[in-house]
């Protein structure tokens, strides 16, 4: 049995922890106490803050020790609390009953996944809601408290036994008997985890001064920008205010109103993913996406900035949530896609940050995958949308990316459209702006799955594999699973083959980092934030993009490795404190210019003045 074969790896122990927020100081999480159990002895271990310290000389071998918790980052993060350093072994219930159960079972929460296996160690949301809060608004805890307290915390270790054992059992009947290969899988995932929580224990330095600042000026200055804004757009009121029929104008102009996503309530998506799928084939939505990039990333104002200067998701990094498995970050997120929100990071006096990510990791990923010698060549000239005009002998091979833009934007169109599943139609009316008609446009697609075939006869053999058998799998044993008789888009299995193999990359990469000492601040989609010494910064740099290559290696196999850009942020003061380098093209000059309009009116008559953005 699974179970039997854990435990002669290893000293099995199901541990809980508990912290109280503090809400004064932007929530800062401080350990409050840990509870244990030893599978193999029965033996329960409390410890009580100051006590967890006896922890740290208690006979737990960490190299012989599989800690076993439901959501890891948690438990993890009490360790770093507590320097007790990061346990090496970690099984998750949360990430092993997601692999079987997301989108399938209603809550992947402990007290739901205790529920599905019938526990008999069940406490209602209220009580749990009440013990939480209890730990979050006391400042002090009489000896009775402590007892609650720790025996709340014991139930959600019997609990969370009570997980292990169901999903233990059911990770053997569902995903076969090669234990050595489950266990392998289920600690790398668990391992993830802690790497998140590390990676939220670093946090991003930030700007406090120019936060500050900004916040005290942007409710003055917002309408003006959006105004300034929606002369391109037009998609806002005279209000300021998002307008639904104005979008549902433009999709229907830009013939999208049949496919485009709706929400449950029938509006057309406005989500960031949504407004991704279109935005590099769809001019008009590229430049809503980046309006409505700037608006979400300007509510400064919510961001629990931490006394130490870093700014934390309130939610943590949340791996695993989305069904790709990729990262699903807070909303509130100063670290995004858009460069704009950058401009409030500062590294520490003496550091530089650094932001690597992988250039464009789709293709590459698919490539790999597939074995398409064709699609890796392309890729490998370092610009896979004017390679495969090469490949496709429509443009010279010495042919300059200058001389050639509307043959190598329309492949770049045609590239990410297929990844994300876009069809033929939506692909056709994008590439008229190139100048291509509707019969030149389906020539382009003609060309370029002949090019790469062995890619799209990989494409249908996963998605026949799916539909047979109810189920796709990364090679790291990421599921997902579908409903018995669901129907399967097969636009939608193309892209989670793609996306869930990158998410395993950013993963591996991520504990690869971790493992080398790379202080990595922040992660999202296909890149990494790290903050290191000025003078240590190009070894670190090296170290930093061979973790991200061997992990690559790893995932998807093969000899080549996988590109990646890098871009270094530094924040050196002058006496004005201002930004010497001029790497930052900040915002804050511009809101140095409202610092001296302080009767400003809000009207650009008035004063003359365009506004910050």
């Amino acid at each position: 049995m699974f179970l039997d074969y854990i435990k002669k790896r290893f000293r099995v122990v199901v541990i809980d922890t508990e912290f109280q927020f503090d809400v004064a100081k932007s929530y800062v999480k401080t350990p409050l106490c840990m509870v244990m159990k030893d599978l193999s002895t029965g033996h329960v271990y409390k410890y009580w803050d100051h006590e967890s310290k006896d922890f740290a000389q208690h006979h737990f071998d960490f190299d012989k020790t599989l800690f076993v918790c439901h959501y890891a980052t948690a438990e993890v993060s009490y360790f770093l609390a507590r320097l007790m350093g990061r346990p090496p072994f970690i099984f998750d219930t949360w990430t092993e009953y997601a692999k079987l159960y997301k989108n399938r079972r209603n809550s992947l929460s402990l007290i739901g996944a205790a529920t599905a296996y019938g526990s008999q160690n069940l406490i209602s949301e209220e009580e749990k809601t009440r013990f939480r809060d209890m730990c979050i608004d006391q400042d002090a805890w009489t000896k009775e408290n402590q007892n609650q307290i720790l025996e709340y915390c014991l139930n959600d270790v019997r609990m969370g036994e009570d997980v292990f054992l169901g999903v233990v059992k059911d990770l053997e009947t569902i995903c076969g008997k090669d234990y050595e290969i489950l266990l392998e899988q289920a600690m790398a995932r668990g391992q993830a985890m802690a790497c998140f929580a590390k990676c939220q224990q670093n946090g991003i330095p930030v700007n406090n001064t120019a936060i500050a600042e900004f916040n005290a000026f942007w409710p003055d200055v917002k309408h003006h920008v959006i105004q300034r804004l929606n002369k391109k757009v037009n998609l806002y009121d005279e209000n300021s205010k998002f307008s639904n029929v104005k979008f549902n104008d433009l999709v229907t102009k830009l013939e999208l109103i049949r496919e485009w996503p709706r929400t449950p309530k029938g509006k057309l998506k406005t989500n960031k993913s949504t407004l991704e799928i279109y935005s590099d084939a769809f001019p008009e939505i590229y430049d809503f996406k980046q309006v409505k990039g700037l608006l979400d990333s300007a509510k400064l104002a919510a961001y629990q900035i931490s006394e130490d200067g870093r700014y934390r998701p309130d939610n943590g990094f949340k791996p695993f949530g989305t069904h790709t498995g990729r990262c699903s970050p807070s909303s509130k997120w100063i670290f995004g896609t858009s460069k704009w929100g950058r401009n409030f990071m500062k590294p520490s006096f003496g550091n530089v940050l650094v932001y690597l990510d992988y250039k464009s990791e789709e293709p590459f990923v698919a490539a790999m995958l597939s074995g398409d010698k064709n699609l890796l060549a392309s890729y490998l000239t370092g610009d896979i949308y004017l390679g495969t005009a090469k490949l496709a002998g429509l443009i010279p091979e010495d042919a300059k990316r200058e001389d050639h833009e509307d043959i190598r934007e329309a492949f770049k169109v045609i590239v990410l459209a297929t990844n994300y599943g876009m069809g033929m139609s939506s692909i056709s009316k994008s590439l008229k702006r190139f100048g291509f008609n509707a019969s030149e446009a389906a020539g382009l697609m003609r060309k370029y799955k002949e090019l790469y075939h062995d890619y799209f006869e990989w494409l249908e053999v996963r998605t026949n594999h799916a539909q047979m058998h109810g189920y796709i799998s990364t090679s790291m044993g990421w599921d997902r699973h579908f409903a018995e008789n669901s129907f399967i888009n097969p636009r939608s299995l193309m892209n989670w083959s793609i996306q869930s193999e990158s998410a395993e990359i950013l993963r591996n990469a991520l504990i690869r980092l971790t493992d080398a000492h790379i202080k990595v601040c922040a992660t999202v989609h296909d890149a990494f934030l790290i903050e290191c010494p000025i003078p240590e910064s190009e070894d670190q740099i090296r170290v930093a993009i061979k973790c991200m290559t061997d992990a690559a290696r790893y995932i998807v196999g093969g000899e080549n490795n996988i590109l990646v850009d890098t871009e270094k942020y530094f924040y050196t003061f002058n006496k004005q404190g201002q930004d010497k380098n001029g790497i930052y093209k900040t915002i804050f000059e511009e809101i140095d210019k409202y610092k001296k309009l302080k009767t400003w009116s809000g009207t650009v008559a008035k004063h003359g003045h365009e506004g910050i953005c």
